[in-house]
């Protein structure tokens, strides 16, 4: 690092005798850092809870509170836990060495001073803290930037999944639902029903008003359904005008019921579009899967009575199997 660097590291130079500080402090201006000083441990800890440091040469040796318990302390703080500390020691035995790292210290410079190994040892330090940051930030930018990845991964997982006008499933979705509904019911034998239902005479709607009056009428039953279904339901829509209702433990007759209900709710309210007031009925035709029959069976099933609904007059629930 050169100098004009190093002018923008801070060193906090913690030592009880003020000559060690001023040998410390001559030989590290050579490099440019900018220094701090302490001369107790308790001192020091004030020190680096209002002020940032890049390094802290701490001596072990200090009356009231040592090296080693100085160093337990800031670690233990979210502010000082990642600033290098160097131990300055008359002690070279391998019990201190020991008993400094695991006080959380990174290195230590024995007493009397080498110079060249002081400078060298923080210049080490100092470089694996920068470049440790720099990794940290790195991660910190790939993290927010796979963030971002999965969120636009899965808005494109849910409009590859939804109908852009109704914002129901769309038939590529419904159908991933029927196939593990199906898995489902070979495990636990519990049936499972369709409801198709289109909408009466909806040409008229395009016809005689638009065909943004068309997606009026789409979108209101969208919401109308959707608000009269189980969480668990599946709400789709099939194609045109027609919606397909996946309807998870529910039997035949639980289907009418459901299909009953949503007809007399679609009949019964009001629509106005434009100032036009419109009468909106719906059909509907029911089937139940069982082992017997595949899923587009069992749909052709709900299909058919469907359509013998219509053939009946409209605006009804017709159960398939029923002559």
């Amino acid at each position: 690092m050169s100098d004009d660097t190093n002018k923008n590291l801070r060193i906090l130079i913690v030592d009880d005798v003020s000559i060690n500080i001023q040998v410390i402090a001559n030989i590290l201006k050579k490099d440019g850092y900018q220094m701090s000083y302490a001369q107790s441990g308790k001192a020091a800890l004030v020190k680096s809870n209002f002020q940032d440091f890049d390094l802290i040469l701490l001596d072990v040796m200090m009356p009231e509170m040592n090296g080693f318990e100085v160093c337990i302390q800031l670690k233990q703080e979210l502010k000082t836990k990642d600033i290098p500390v160097i131990f300055l020691t008359a002690k070279s035995d391998t019990e201190s060495i020991v008993r400094g790292f695991e006080a959380g210290g990174a290195d230590y410079v024995t007493k009397p001073f080498n110079g060249v190994e002081l400078l060298a040892r923080v210049k080490t330090r100092l470089d694996l803290k920068r470049s440790q940051e720099a990794l940290k930030s790195a991660y910190q930018k790939l993290k927010a930037t796979n963030e971002k990845l999965l969120k636009s991964q899965e808005k494109l997982e849910m409009v590859a999944r939804t109908d852009t006008l109704t914002k129901l499933s769309n038939r590529f979705d419904i159908i991933e639902k029927m196939e593990n509904e199906k898995i489902r019911f070979e495990r636990s034998q519990k049936p499972f029903s369709f409801i198709l239902c289109d909408i009466d005479n909806f040409k008229l709607f395009n016809d005689q008003y638009g065909h943004d009056c068309g997606d009026f009428v789409l979108v209101s039953l969208a919401e109308r359904i959707r608000s009269r279904v189980r969480k668990q339901d599946g709400v789709s829509r099939w194609g045109g005008e027609e919606f397909l209702l996946l309807l998870p433990e529910t039997d035949l007759e639980g289907g009418r019921i459901l299909a009953e209900s949503l007809r007399e709710t679609v009949s019964s309210n009001c629509y106005e579009y434009d100032e036009h007031k419109l009468e909106i009925t719906m059909t509907f035709g029911v089937s139940s899967f069982s082992q017997i029959e595949n899923i587009e069976q069992c749909i052709k099933m709900a299909d058919s009575a469907l359509y013998k609904g219509k053939s009946l007059g409209k605006n009804c629930v017709v159960l398939s199997g029923t002559d």
